[in-house]
């Protein structure tokens, strides 16, 4: 076989960089795909890991290595649009948009399975998860594969992504049987997963396609099965501390699972508790921030946050020069002034504007969650 290498976790092909001789090593992973074997392999992604749809044993073999909750679903990767028809039952007119303007591509799209889907026992509830990679390597495998392949990341369970092969190499304790080295990956980000099966499109993870633009292309309200909110102020020892404690405190039960609330500071010195008397105003309001520990704002920070809310106008300024298409929103217009280095009663009259602005932030979580 071309390019292929004995290792301590199962056989590696090294892809060309230039893209030379795929459809060979295409064939080679095909053979090993109709063997009823798993793979390992680039993505425009991550690394995923995957097989014939339509091999259950196979199947049983990912969801092993990976360790992974047989309640959890796997996605199919298809080659073409056209395969939707013996997979989905249905489907809503505004999925053509999507399929035009993210496939090939970084857009994951929960679908009605088919009977024959189901045959597989790989729908979830009815549903499948379904894309088309952008990566020309796996493309060229999809061209000679008559099955989709059912796929999850190369990644032991609730372990980070694998970037490149040697990740995907130390994941697993038993071997792969066919590994593709295309080497570090650019993105490496999972993709967007949108649920079209329900009324309203639904994310059900983020990825680097949004939900504003999601929502501009399709001119539909876009949802999310989960919301990450992140408050800002400069130390992260008060204001914003007590933003996310109060938040946290008068948050409807029947969000507390699907709704993270964090805080973080443009200048902060990470790892600091909230201050003495910010603590203790908290106490009197009946919720408790001694175990608040302050981080500073990171690019990472906004990118992975829904709604961001800042104190003041230099903090929503500082979280732009950071990421510049980040939507960042004062809590009051005139800013919070800062208590630090006050009394007692200044850090009472910070906590009762927080609190008479914090309905607005209700219902900005409420406009994005399903």
């Amino acid at each position: 076989m071309r390019n292929i290498f004995r290792q301590a976790k199962g056989h590696l092909i090294k892809l060309d960089q230039d893209g030379s001789g795929l459809s060979e090593t295409a064939a080679q992973a095909v053979e090993v795909l109709n063997r009823g074997e798993v793979m390992a392999f680039p993505t425009d992604t991550v690394y995923g890991l995957g097989c014939r749809a339509d091999r259950p044993q196979a199947v049983k073999k990912v969801y092993r290595l990976k360790g992974r909750n047989f309640s959890k679903p796997l996605i199919l990767f298809i080659k073409d649009p056209k395969e939707l028809t013996g997979i989905v039952r249905q489907y809503p007119e505004y999925a053509g948009k999507l399929i035009d303007a993210y496939w090939p591509g970084p857009l994951t799209m929960v679908f009605s399975a088919s009977d024959r889907v189901k045959k597989w026992g790989l729908d979830k509830n009815g549903t499948i998860g379904i894309r088309i990679p952008g990566h020309q390597a796996l493309q060229a495998i999809l061209d000679q594969l008559d099955c989709p392949l059912a796929t999850t990341s190369a990644n032991a369970s609730g372990a980070q992504e694998s970037c490149n092969a040697e990740q995907v190499m130390e994941s697993f304790n038993d071997p792969v049987d066919l590994l593709l080295d295309g080497g570090v990956l650019p993105r490496c980000r999972p993709s967007t997963v949108l649920d079209l099966s329900r009324e309203h499109p639904v994310i059900l993870r983020r990825g680097d396609i949004g939900r504003q633009e999601l929502s501009e292309l399709l001119q539909l309200p876009v949802k999310q099965d989960k919301v990450e909110v992140l408050f800002v102020c400069t130390g992260n020892t008060c204001r914003s501390p007590m933003a996310e404690g109060y938040l946290k405190h008068i948050l409807p039960k029947q969000w507390r699972d699907r709704v993270t609330i964090r805080s973080c500071g443009t200048r902060a010195l990470p790892g600091m508790p909230a201050t003495d008397k910010g603590q203790e105003t908290a106490r009197k309001c009946g919720f408790d921030l001694s175990g608040h520990h302050s981080r500073t704002l990171t690019d990472s920070l906004i990118k992975q946050s829904d709604i961001i809310i800042a104190l003041e106008e230099s903090h929503r300024q500082d979280a732009r020069k950071l990421f510049s298409k980040a939507q960042v929103d004062l809590l009051s217009v005139d800013g919070v002034a800062d208590p630090i280095g006050g009394t007692l009663d200044d850090y009472a009259r910070t906590l009762e504007l927080i609190k008479h602005e914090m309905p607005d932030v209700l219902e900005k979580i409420k406009e994005i969650l399903a």
